[in-house]
């Protein structure tokens, strides 16, 4: 529920960088923070780098702000998963935008996995008024004498190979649609049904549909009722195929397999249905 203030939301991820990431949260006055972060096997050396840089942002952020700034830490073990991160992002770019309509959301894409920055680009081009950003190095940390361990830490401190970031210039903004969803989830019932070996015959997914509240047939004219009351039946069928299995196939996301003669699954319909609308 949003508290009716203007919130100001910096969605990042965490990898080998302090200064790229809390530089412009700094900058833009954040109120609330969104930090990505990486932690698979934590318990090895690799691993506790991910997390000393994790707590070390969080300290910063926190160092620098005038005011109480809300972290929100998101750990995942698949930073370098391309369609995992665009899920992510877009999801909390879209749960901001429903709790704080009012708000400035911005996105960093200069720093984190080049899968997350690829994906943070994206996703931030698919709900309007969403800022991507992106940030340079004013100064770095190494010079040629360096080792690789103290490019990343000075002084006992995570710092990684930027000591101070230039002040954040906004991403050319180039709209990206969204899949419809109702399609998407219409063919995630198809998938699941298919997954539970249950009839995924017109008029079970027909019902399916109805049940997930999901169809979109529309409603019937009064003058129309009585002439479709005796073939119904035969028209939802119509509308199936025309508004539901005939624009799967036409965005790719269905197949035919001539063997069953059902539809199957394709790679771009798995890829969307790992996606988008995943929550309930």
């Amino acid at each position: 529920m949003s508290s009716g203030r203007k919130e100001r939301i910096v969605i990042s991820c965490v990898t080998f960088e302090t200064a790229k990431i809390t530089d412009p949260i700094a900058f833009y006055q954040a109120t609330r923070v969104h930090l990505i972060w990486y932690t698979k096997n934590p318990g090895s050396e690799k691993g506790k780098i991910y997390t000393d840089f994790y707590e070390r942002v969080c300290e910063i952020i926190k160092e620098q702000s005038p005011f109480d700034v809300h972290i929100e830490g998101h750990s995942k073990d698949a930073v370098y998963d391309f369609t995992n991160m665009l899920r992510v992002v877009l999801s909390l770019i879209q749960k901001e935008r429903k709790d704080f309509p009012q708000s400035d959301i911005y996105v960093n894409i200069s720093a984190g996995s080049p899968e997350y920055t690829a994906a943070a680009a994206i996703a931030s081009m698919m709900v309007p008024g969403t800022i991507p950003f992106s940030v340079s190095t004013e100064e770095y940390t190494i010079n040629d004498n360096k080792r690789l361990k103290e490019i990343y830490y000075e002084n006992g401190k995570p710092v990684g190979l930027t000591k101070k970031a230039r002040d954040p210039f906004v991403v050319p903004y180039y709209p990206i649609a969204i899949p419809k969803e109702h399609l998407v989830r219409a063919l995630r019932v198809l998938d699941n049904r298919k997954k539970g070996k249950l009839s995924i015959t017109n008029t079970k997914m027909i019902e399916a549909l109805k049940e997930k509240g999901l169809w979109t047939y529309p409603e019937e004219t009064d003058i129309g009722r009585a002439k479709r009351k005796t073939d119904k039946s035969r028209s939802e069928t119509v509308y199936y195929q025309r508004a539901y299995i005939d624009k799967w196939k036409e965005e790719g996301w269905i197949e035919r397999n001539e063997l069953t003669k059902k539809y199957e699954v394709t790679e771009e319909g798995r890829r969307i249905l790992d996606t988008f609308f995943i929550a309930e």
